[in-house]
């Protein structure tokens, strides 16, 4: 097997699992709450520009700024769902395509107004992994990391918690719900 090639299939392979964990993510969107949600990816892109801004303009700890970031995109998400989802949740599906793709407009707009359309870095520079003649980025394989255990918890959280089965009940038949137990 030529080298560059099960370096391009390894890179991959790390890569195929940090989608894996955005799949999920929309797996849990349309399958639980039954919504065409289209604006997902861009609540992501406000996290990494909230943790941008916090780390690179404003000089805090990047532990401290991933942690801000993620509760901000929970509580933007959350009013997201209060203010646009909840009211059109019964709706037809193209209503609900219209409203998340409004939305997905508004924040890539309102993201290329407030940073520009220039690339943005942290800076953050992790060692190239070299194995022989193949080299793996560590940003990719701590990627793939975080995704891989992300995955193993959110399947436990789902097989092992009684709102993990609430939400698998919901997926499976959301009418009969309210007879088992689910508020």
């Amino acid at each position: 097997m030529d080298i560059y090639l099960l370096e391009a299939i390894i890179n991959g392979i790390l890569l195929g699992g940090v989608l894996a964990l955005l799949a999920l993510g929309l797996n849990l969107i349309f399958g639980v709450i039954d919504v065409v949600w289209i604006a997902y990816a861009d609540l992501v892109m406000c996290g990494m520009y909230a943790v941008y801004w916090l780390y690179a303009e404003l000089g805090w700890p990047l532990p401290l700024a991933c942690a801000v970031a993620i509760a901000s995109v929970a509580v933007l998400g959350v009013l997201v769902h209060a203010l646009i989802i909840a009211p059109i949740l019964r709706s037809a599906p193209i209503n609900q395509l219209l409203a998340t793709g409004g939305l997905l407009f508004f924040l890539q707009a309102f993201a290329t107004l407030v940073f520009g359309t220039e690339f943005r870095n942290l800076g953050l520079r992790l060692p190239i992994i070299e194995l022989g003649d193949i080299y793996i980025s560590s940003s990719r394989l701590l990627a793939f990391a975080v995704a891989l255990i992300g995955a193993v918890v959110l399947y436990f959280f789902l097989l092992r918690t009684f709102i993990g089965t609430a939400i698998r009940a919901i997926a499976q038949d959301r009418d009969i719900i309210g007879l088992m137990g689910v508020d």
